[in-house]
Formats: C-alpha cells, structure tokens, sequence
C-alpha cells in the first residue's frame, strides 16, 4: 500500500493545477461533511506539507470522464474516517458505532465528494463531467502521481487527508480553463463596448425560480392525482436544487430556511458569461414589451 507517494511528484507538478485540484476537492468535501453532520467543518489546502504516514488508511479511487487515464485518489487515515462516523452515526441516534460502520460512512461522504468535484468542474469546464464507478482501492496511487495535503477541521480536532491524482485529471482539469481565459482575453475590448448597454439592464427585476427536479406524466397518471397523491421526481434528496433565470440554470444550491422561509445557499455558479446572457435576454425582451 502507497502512503507517502507523490510527495516529491506534488513538488514539481503544476501549481496552478495543484491549487485548482485542491480546490475542487476541498469545497466539495467540506459540503460533504457539513452536509451529513450539520455543520462546522472547514477544509483548506497545505501549501508545502509533507505526506504523513496514517494508521489504516481508506483509500477512495474515482476515475472521472474529464479523459481516458484521469483518476484522482482520497486518502483518509482512521483517525478522520472513525471520527466522522462517529459523529454522523452518533447524531443520527446509533448508540454502538463499529469499525465497519465508520468505514461504510466515510465510503459515503468520499462517494458525495466526488460527486461535488464532477459539479464543480461540469460548472467551471463548460461540458458535462462525471464521477466513473468509484469505490475502495487497496492498492493506492503510484510514486509518480502528483498529490496535496488538506486540513481538515472542526471546532474540536484536526486531521489531515492527501488527495492524489494522474497527469491525465490534471491536464483534464486546466485544458478547457486555458481555453476559456485566452477566449475572454480575445472578447475584453468587445466588453467596454457592451458595458454601456448593460448598464441601461442592471436595474431591470428578473424572476428567478428554483426546481426541485422534474418528471413527465401520462395524462391518465394526471388525472388520477388527487389530495395526498405523491409526485416522484428525478433528483435525489441529497442533489442540489437549480436555481432558474429566463429558463436558464445559473446556479446549483442547497434549501434552506431563513426566518420562516424557503431559501436557496448557493453551492455552484454557472459562467459570468451564462448569467449575464441569461439576465440581457430576459431584460431585453421585457424593455423590447415596455416600448410597444
């Protein structure tokens, strides 16, 4: 079993593939944690640590569909995995925890993690990225494979986890960002241009809604719904909501309730670019009415 591989790798990779990597990882994993236990944990990245050896460590191997080889590695010591299934269990009413309900836990919120990071690049990358059969792995990421070092901390204690991963992910990861950050290079003198009608739009209200998911109904299933009939969708319970502007997705969130209402905590933003298309379209069209 590798535990200290990639450390001298993590040294000579990219910095910027490493920074944007770790960040994928540790906003998806703190949204992991908070969201099984309540909340109060945070996650950052340790500039320059060193892998440490850890005590029974579960290794996570996911595989994502950014390119062929592209497989990242979360590596949690038993100090962290038998804690956080303590603390989810225990707070769900499980009176005696065992080693293997830990495990299983952590398998979970390693599961969710890597779910958060598919999002967070599908967002960011501008095309559809998914998390490929995942699961325990006992052998561990090779010598070669870049790595970084996370903190992990509540109010309480502090862990540490390393997260390893292939060329292949980080080239994957950096490709598509290259592209978009030379794209808006090429548009900036186009949006000085732009800026003076946006400005006529800023003060324009636009609806926003949220979907909670979606499904399709044969008419005689609608006719048969009446008081108490329940209406299955296509989104788990544990998937964000959508946040909707001019039938455009501009965001992903969790629900939550503000002094007596419904809100939405924002997780995942679409492009400036989408929302700004999004938000001209709609107020185009509402000044295009006011005109008429």
């Amino acid at each position: 079993m590798s535990n200290g591989g990639g450390a001298n790798a993590a040294g000579s990779g990219d910095a910027g593939a490493r920074s944007r990597i770790a960040g994928y990882c540790c906003d998806a994993l703190v949204n992991a944690l908070n969201g099984l236990t309540g909340a109060g944990f945070q996650v950052t990245m340790l500039d320059g640590a060193e892998s440490e050896k850890m005590e029974l460590p579960l290794i996570w191997k996911q595989p994502f569909s950014l390119a062929e080889g592209a497989i990242l590695w979360l590596t949690a010591g038993k100090d962290l995995w038998e804690s956080a299934g303590e603390m989810i269990l225990g707070g769900a009413g499980v009176e005696a925890v065992t080693e293997e309900d830990c495990r299983s836990t952590w398998n979970e919120i390693a599961g969710q993690t890597m779910g958060g990071m598919a999002q967070a690049m599908t967002a960011e990358l501008g095309r559809e990225i998914q998390a490929q059969s995942g699961g325990g792995d006992t052998t561990g990421p090779g010598d070669r494979e870049q790595s970084a070092v996370l903190e992990v901390r509540n109010s309480a204690q502090i862990w540490r986890v390393r997260i390893s991963w292939t060329a292949e992910f980080a080239k994957g990861c950096t490709a598509r960002v290259a592209q978009v950050e030379m794209a808006a290079a090429v548009a900036a003198p186009q949006e000085s241009i732009t800026s003076r009608t946006l400005d006529l739009l800023l003060d324009v209200a636009l609806p926003v809604s949220v979907s909670f998911g979606k499904t399709s109904l044969q008419i005689r299933d609608v006719l048969k719904l009446n008081t108490g009939s329940v209406v299955e969708l296509d989104r788990l319970v544990s998937e964000p909501v959508e946040v909707i502007v001019n039938n455009c997705v501009i965001a992903r969130g969790e629900v939550v309730v503000v002094d007596g209402n419904y809100g939405v905590r924002v997780i995942h933003l679409a492009s400036r670019e989408d929302r700004l298309r999004s938000g001209m379209s709609e107020a185009s069209s509402r000044l295009g009415m006011s005109a008429k």
